[in-house]
């Protein structure tokens, strides 16, 4: 997957990552909406059912979905309305 980084370095991503985390719900909340039904859930996107790669195929033959090549791998933002 990734290469080890050292934990400096990975504070320093995490930093990074809350820092444009927080500048995008507060251009939310400028927008006015109300961040006190927010809810952040984590989403993993796999490959095709139809793909034919190894991995896709070892997942086919084991009968496990999870185990199918990982595209993406993040969180969505949820505000409930009224």
């Amino acid at each position: 997957m990734f290469r080890s980084r050292s934990p400096r370095q990975q504070d320093q991503i995490l930093a990074l990552a809350l820092k444009q985390i927080e500048k995008m719900l507060k251009e939310m909340q400028g927008d006015g909406k109300d961040l006190t039904r927010l809810k952040l859930k984590k989403f993993q996107k796999t490959h095709h059912m139809d793909c034919r790669c190894g991995q896709c195929a070892e997942a086919k033959k084991k009968n496990d979905p999870r185990l199918r090549g990982l595209l993406e791998d993040g969180f969505k933002v949820y505000v409930e309305g009224d």
